[in-house]
Formats: structure tokens, C-alpha cells, sequence
């Protein structure tokens, strides 16, 4: 930080209005913005200036003492994808008196038609007060296309008007944020200090919430505020991303919510329709659900988090999920900390979960709390994020970068859009979250991959071929041995991201199902305490229970021919009418079952267990023996680490004996699907493998062919030529071009070198079936041009289709001399 303090102090900015002029949002044809003079009445007008410093474009407003002098201007009729520069006269006498101009620094650029190729950036930072400066001298430095303020900017906290706006006016007047704004398209949305109250809602708020809301209404240059007299929420469409800027401060605890009227709303039925439409109808790759809150539970007594509305919330992922929208990630601020977590297949592909706070220097660590879902967190002032979207490369990229005020970048995550995109299993492989077959391994065989692998401890074996279908654990009780799934519980030393464990289920699911194959060695002694746990989960890093999965075999209460299968979970209670409760976690059981021990007596049992909210069902054998309904519903509490052949702790209540063809699923089965697991006996291998749709079925997948503006219900477009480059679309598909953009030379260049004189000829594809092209290309290399060695991709040899051209690449400067050659082989 000592470094940026000469260059705080030395910068000397031109002398311009109090406060702007502020580039707002900016689409592709026009542009919103706002300029305050002083505290006087003035008319105005701005004016857009193109690369010739030619007007194209104006617009007049008025600085009205009703909106503290703020003036609003819009400018329409401007070109896509076109740098601008800008100037606002006054013309209050008979000749307009330039008041900012170009030399000020004040330019605007449009944005790029979606579909186009491109990169843009998006600058996110959240919680910012006075000593923000260097954040907004470090995003001045990176020349971002967009600047998201996320909420807590600024801190307002109070009721009455006019102090609102001053906090408004002093927050953009700070030397680097009036330079930051005056150039860069600056849109945002409110948290709870900005709102005018620490844990605000439209209740304990209702006394000021109109007059915050008019303050920031006047001090931002948005196209929409919410519905027009409420909220605050829009979006803005860059093109390659597009961004919903959500408000689930206004309505909040207002009313029932419109996807369970029995709770109160959090976004509230304008906005909930709102979101749904325009999320449904965006045709950007990528899209960033934004607001000030955190999407998860902050675990500190407050309640203004998404978690406390989880209804709202898991329906929002759901109807993502339904609708099979690509591209989705969320974003957040709030907090004082910045976090990514990953919530695994939650939308038919993993949803990306970005934090990014504080920007100024108040850091609150106790936020930097445990979740199953954490790959990682920063407890550091001055932080802010960018988001890269690069629609040049296929797949097309979303970069998220975490920064430091000077310079450091702290977390770096690359994501091709093909991992955004909706992908999944037929029949049994439906919602399959994690599939241990124990066939020689511990290995999970879900789409969900090593992360959920099984960790032998204290020596757990897998038996070659003494499981149910190829091999199988061998538990001893004796010896106490498990398995464990992401970190042991209730263990406080390793770094944070690992210390709540892992679980493969979705955070507060609604529904779940779990079976597995058990041959028992030993079983509880009639009459004794003992237990013998076949699974149970757990919530490492709290002191919460988290036994939402809970299973095992104990003493039955009279009869000695019988063995009691004991159940437990756990789920969320719905929070109180206070407008500051909180959902808090309600154990459910011990939900007793009594069966005969010879069920569990040298033979396998197949034993299964589905949750939907309502009920935990108890399956053996393909056969329900148990119905346990509770008193009132709730969806599944957190939970993390599981542990396979023992009580959550590990050790002290292990199951003795065989376990094989363990598996989760994140729905609840129905009884033909419990029975088709138990197969008579003999069961099968479940199905693992996910794919995306093509409802088409022209090979070419619903999701891409949303992306490119073409009909995933008609098989015809894949032959369609729609940029007259003589390459179908299925084969642009295979290439990696754009079959909107005529980028495809890369083809006129191999048919040359394949048959010299061929592009004189037309040339027609077909489908693909018939392999109407079918090339290989290798690289050789040679340092004296008589001995050739083959260059192989692993060691140094790249291909790229971008912006048109066929480009190689070596990754790093070979030794001098050094000479290349390609062979184009049909």
C-alpha cells in the first residue's frame, strides 16, 4: 500500500462539477448518464462526439432542486461495438458554455451485439467507504467494460433524505472514483447499509427505505430501478455476459413469497416474475445473477442472506435448472470477506458461487465460515473481483480473477462455457450425485468425479469378490474401521475450505435417496446400547449435528428375534414471524423400524432411504417397510463429510461386515426405481454417464444451438449455411467457428494444401455421417532442416481457430536455430 500513497497524494485532477458527469448503463445503440453541476438549477446538454469529434448524438436534461440537481440524460441512435467520447454545456445564457469535455476524460464505449465475437470484463466490488480509493485506482488501471457497484456503496445508514444524498455525493466525488466513472460504465445495486439499515428489510426499514431508495435512484444513471416506484433491480447486457442486478432488500419479509405463500418473500412477485423472464430470455453466454447478499447462510445471527429464504432461492436454481439455461454464475458482496464455492450440479452443471468483499479496509473474519461448498476464501481489505468473458476461443471462456488493491491477484479460475452447460443421466443415472461400486477401489464413479472418493481408515479393505456384484468393503468393528468423504468431521486444523467435509447432495435439498448393499458379520446384541452405523453425515467445523443421511442397526426394544433400523435426519424449520428470524436446523427421529434379524443374517440386504421433504422412506429388499412422516415438512439441513461403516464421529459405533454398491442421488427415488436397484438380488451396475440434450438429434446440442441462434427442435438447421463460408453448421460445430460468421478460411487453406486448385471448384458438405471431411495435421521440427522430429501436442504444440486465422503456437521459445513443418494429411 505504501506505494500508492505518492501517487494519492500527486494526482491532480481537472477541475470539474461536484459530482459526474457518471457513464450508467450503456447498451448497444444508446447510453444513460448523470451530471450534477452544484447546487443549482441549470439547463443542460450532452453531447456525443464519434473518432472525428463529430456530434452524433444529444440529449437535454434539467438539474431540478427536486432531484438535488441531479440531471439524467439519454442518448440514442449510436452504432454497436463503437468507441465514443462525450461533452456537457451549459445553456443557461444565449451560447452553450462547455462545462466537461473529452480532454476531461470523458468517454463511453457500446456494447458488442450478443453473438459477436469478443472479450469483455466486468470490475464487481462490494462494501466500500472513503478508503477504497486505491480499489478504485487499481480497476481504473484495468480498464474494464463494466463496473458493478455491489452494495454498501456507499454506507448510508440513516433515514432522512438529505443525508442520504450527501453520503451519495461524497461517495462519488473521491478523486479516483470520479475519474473511475466519468469513462467507465458504472451500474450497481444496494445492500443492507445502503438501504439504510444493518440487517434491512422492507420492514424494519419501512421508515426510511423510500427515502434511500430516492437517493440512490437520483446518484445512479441505470435505464430501469425495479418497477418503476419500487425496487431497484435490472440488468445490463454486455453482449458476451449479461448482468441481473437483483434487490432482495425492498420486499423482503413484505409479503408471502410467490413460490410458497405460507413464507415470507424475499425478491417479492414483480421482481420473482422479472427474473425468471429475463433470465429465460437472454441470449448472452454467460450471465451473472448479482446482489448485494450472500447466497448462503452467513452463520451470524442475522438473516439477510438467500439462505433465509432458501424457498425463493432453491426455486430460482431449479427453474434454471428446468429451463436448461447455460452459462448461469452468482456473485455477492456483504460479508467483509470473499469466498468461491462451487454447489456441484446443482443447475445440470456446477454453479460457480463468487463473494467479493470488502473493498474498503474493515475485514470481518467470524463471516469466513465453513460450507461443504468452499474451495476458497480471503480474509484481506480492499479486495474486488473481475469477470472475463472471451467469446474468440471455443469453447468460449469466463475468467474470474480475485484482486488486491495493489495488484496481486489472489485466485484465478478459468471456466469453458461447455462446463456451464446442462448435462444429464438417463433412468438410475438421473440426479446420481455419488456411486461407490467398491470394484477394486474406494473410487466414486458419479459425474461428481475423485472429489467424493472414499478414504479407508484405521485399514478398511475392499475384498476382490465378496461384495453383492464384484467387490466389496470389509468393515471390522473391532479394529473400528471406516470410511470417510471429504475430511473426518468435527476436526478444526486443516485450512478452511476442507474443514466442514464434503457432500455430494445439494446444500437444503429438498429431496435425496440413498441405498446400499450390507452383509453383516455381527449385529447388536439383543438388549445392549451398542450401534452399528451402516452411514451417517455430519457438519465439520460446527457444533451442529448435520446427520441429515443416518442409518443404523441397533437393539430391538422386546422382541430378541428382531433388529431395530434406526433412522435420523435432519431439516431446516422455517423461520419464526419476526422480520429477523432465521431458519434454524430441526432434528428428526430416532425413527425406529423392526425387522427380523434373519434379514441381516448371512445373506446380503439391499437397504435404501428417501427423503422428500415430507416423509424419510425405508426400503429393504425392494420392499417399503417403513413410512415415517413429520409433523410438519422442511428440506434437508446443511451437511458435509459422510462417513461410510460409522457413526459421524468415526470411530466408536462401526458397522461389522460387508458393504458394497453404495449411492446418493439428489431426488427422492420412486418404489419401481428402489425396485430396480434391488434387481431380485442381482443387482447392476448403475448407469454414470451424462449428456447434453439434443432434442433434435442432429448431433448438435440444444445448448449450442441456443448459442448461435439457431433451432434446437429442428434437425434441418445442422445442414443450414447461414454465413455463405460454404461449411455447414455441424462441421463449424466440429471446427470450433462461428456458423453466424463467416471465420471459416481456415477451410479454403486446408483444401488448397490437400488439392492444390480445389478452391477453384465449389464444394458441398454433407451430413456428417457420411465424413465429407476428415483431416490430420502434425507438426515437425528440426534445428538444421535435414533431421525432423515430430512434434506431439503434449510437448509444446497448440492449435487455435481466432478471429479467422489458423494460428500454432509453441509454449515456450525454442533454442536458435529452430524450423517448423506441417503435414495436412485426408
Amino acid at each position: 500500500m505504501s506505494a500508492l500513497l505518492p501517487l494519492l497524494v500527486a494526482m491532480t485532477l481537472p477541475a470539474l462539477a461536484q459530482t459526474g458527469p457518471m457513464v450508467g448503463t450503456v447498451k448497444t445503440t444508446e447510453a444513460w448518464f448523470l451530471y450534477r453541476p452544484g447546487a443549482v438549477e441549470k439547463p443542460l446538454r450532452l453531447s456525443v462526439l464519434d473518432a472525428d469529434q463529430q456530434i452524433v448524438a444529444t440529449s437535454e436534461s434539467g438539474s431540478d432542486d427536486a432531484n438535488d440537481y441531479v440531471a439524467k440524460f439519454h442518448v440514442t441512435g449510436l452504432q454497436p461495438a463503437t468507441a465514443y467520447t462525450y461533452k456537457i454545456d451549459d445553456l443557461s445564457g444565449g451560447t452553450p458554455v462547455p462545462l466537461a469535455g473529452p480532454a476531461d476524460g470523458l468517454k463511453f464505449a457500446t456494447r458488442v451485439k450478443t453473438g459477436a465475437k469478443g472479450v469483455v470484463t466486468v470490475a464487481i466490488a462490494s462494501c466500500a467507504n472513503s478508503t477504497s480509493e486505491p480499489v478504485w485506482e487499481r480497476i481504473g488501471a484495468l480498464h474494464p467494460d463494466q463496473v458493478i457497484l455491489g452494495g454498501d456503496t456507499p454506507y448510508v445508514d440513516v433515514a432522512d433524505l438529505a443525508t442520504s444524498r450527501d453520503k451519495h455525493r461524497a461517495f462519488l466525488e473521491t478523486p479516483f472514483m470520479k475519474s473511475l466513472i466519468r469513462g467507465t460504465s458504472a451500474v450497481g445495486t444496494w445492500d443492507d447499509h445502503d438501504f439504510g439499515l444493518n440487517n434491512g428489510n422492507g420492514v424494519n426499514a419501512a421508515d426510511r427505505r423510500e427515502n434511500t431508495r430516492k437517493a440512490f435512484v437520483e446518484y445512479r444513471a441505470h435505464d430501469q430501478f425495479g418497477t418503476g416506484p419500487e425496487g431497484v433491480f435490472h440488468k445490463v447486457d454486455l453482449g458476451l455476459m449479461e448482468i441481473f442486478l437483483l434487490d432482495p432488500r425492498w420486499w423482503s419479509q413484505t409479503a408471502a413469497s410467490p413460490v410458497d405463500p405460507s413464507k415470507k418473500t424475499a425478491f417479492g412477485p414483480e421482481q420473482w416474475t422479472w427474473i425468471q423472464q429475463a433470465l429465460e430470455a437472454s441470449n448472452a453466454p454467460f450471465k451473472v445473477l448479482a446482489m448485494g447478499e450472500v447466497w448462503e447462510d452467513k452463520k451470524n445471527g442475522e438473516n439477510d442472506d438467500l439462505f433465509t429464504y432458501w424457498y425463493e432461492r432453491d426455486a430460482l436454481y431449479d427453474f434454471i435448472r428446468s429451463k436448461k439455461i447455460s452459462g448461469v454464475v452468482l456473485a455477492g458482496g456483504d460479508i467483509h470477506v470473499s469466498r468461491h464455492l462451487i454447489h456441484r450440479q446443482r443447475v445440470g452443471y456446477d454453479l460457480h458461487d463468487f463473494v467479493a468483499s470488502p473493498a474498503h479496509t474493515s475485514v470481518i473474519p467470524s463471516l469466513d465460515v465453513t460450507h461443504p461448498d468452499l474451495e476458497w476464501s480471503s480474509q484481506q481489505p480492499r479486495q474486488f473481483m473481475t469477470l472475463t468473458a472471451d467469446t474468440r476461443v471455443n469453447p468460449a471462456l469466463l475468467t474470474a480473477r480475485f484482486h488486491l488493491a495493489d495488484g496481486t491477484i489472489q485466485r484465478e479460475v478459468t471456466i469453458p462455457y461447455d462446463q456451464l452447460t446442462p448435462k444429464e443421466g438417463e433412468g438410475l443415472g438421473r440426479d446420481l450425485r455419488a456411486y461407490w461400486s467398491f470394484d477394486g477401489d474406494f473410487n466414486n464413479r458419479s459425474v461428481l468425479g475423485s472429489r467424493f472418493d472414499a478414504t479407508p481408515v484405521n485399514g478398511a479393505p475392499v475384498v476382490a469378490d465378496g461384495g453383492i456384484r464384484g467387490g466389496a468393503v470389509s468393515f471390522s468393528r473391532g479394529q473400528q474401521q471406516y470410511l470417510r468423504i471429504g475430511r473426518q468431521t468435527l476436526d478444526d486444523s486443516p485450512a478452511l475450505p476442507e474443514r466442514a467435509g464434503r457432500n455430494p447432495l445439494d446444500d437444503n435439498g429438498a429431496g435425496h435417496t440413498y441405498s446400499l448393499w450390507c452383509k453383516p458379520a455381527s449385529l447388536p446384541a439383543h438388549g445392549s446400547d451398542d450401534r452399528y452405523f451402516l452411514l451417517e453425515s455430519a457438519l465439520g467445523g460446527s457444533s451442529a449435528a448435520g446427520y441429515v443421511l443416518s442409518a443404523g442397526f441397533r437393539s430391538a426394544s422386546d422382541d430378541a428375534s428382531k433388529i431395530n433400523l434406526e433412522l435420523h435426519t435432519v431439516t431446516l424449520q422455517a423461520a419464526g414471524s419476526a422480520s429477523t428470524a432465521q431458519p434454524t436446523p430441526l432434528a428428526r427421529g430416532p425413527f425406529a423400524c423392526e425387522l427380523s434379524r434373519e434379514l441381516f443374517t448371512n445373506r446380503w440386504a439391499h437397504v435404501a432411504v428417501t427423503f422428500d421433504s415430507n416423509r424419510l422412506r425405508l426400503y429393504v429388499d425392494g420392499n417399503e417397510v417403513a413410512d415415517h412422516e413429520f409433523p410438519a415438512p422442511g428440506p434437508a439441513a446443511e451437511t458435509a463429510g459422510l462417513i461410510i461403516g460409522g457413526h459421524r464421529s468415526g470411530t466408536g459405533r462401526n458397522f461389522d461386515g460387508l458393504i458394497d454398491e453404495v449411492a446418493l442421488w439428489s431426488r427422492a427415488l420412486g418404489q419401481s426405481e428402489i425396485a430396480g436397484i434391488y434387481q431380485g438380488g442381482s443387482p447392476s451396475a448403475l448407469p454414470t454417464g451424462v449428456s447434453a440434450a439434443d432434442t433434435d438429434g442432429d448431433t448438435l446440442e440444444d445448448w449450442w444451438e441456443l448459442l448461435h441462434s439457431l433451432n434446437p427442435a429442428d434437425a434441418e438447421d445442422a445442414l443450414a449455411d447461414a454465413d455463405l463460408d460454404s461449411v455447414p453448421a455441424w462441421l463449424e460445430r466440429s471446427a470450433g467457428t462461428h456458423p453466424q460468421s463467416n471465420d471459416s478460411v481456415l477451410y479454403d487453406y486446408i483444401r488448397e494444401l490437400v488439392s492444390p486448385g480445389s478452391l477453384a471448384t465449389p464444394l458441398a458438405f454433407s451430413h456428417p455421417s457420411l465424413g465429407s471431411l476428415s483431416l490430420r495435421i502434425s507438426a515437425e521440427h528440426s534445428h538444421d532442416l535435414s533431421n525432423w522430429s515430430e512434434l506431439a501436442p503434449s510437448t509444446g504444440i497448440a492449435a487455435d481457430v481466432f478471429s479467422g486465422d489458423f494460428i500454432f503456437s509453441v509454449s515456450s521459445p525454442p533454442s536458435a536455430p529452430s524450423f517448423y513443418r506441417f503435414r495436412v494429411n485426408p
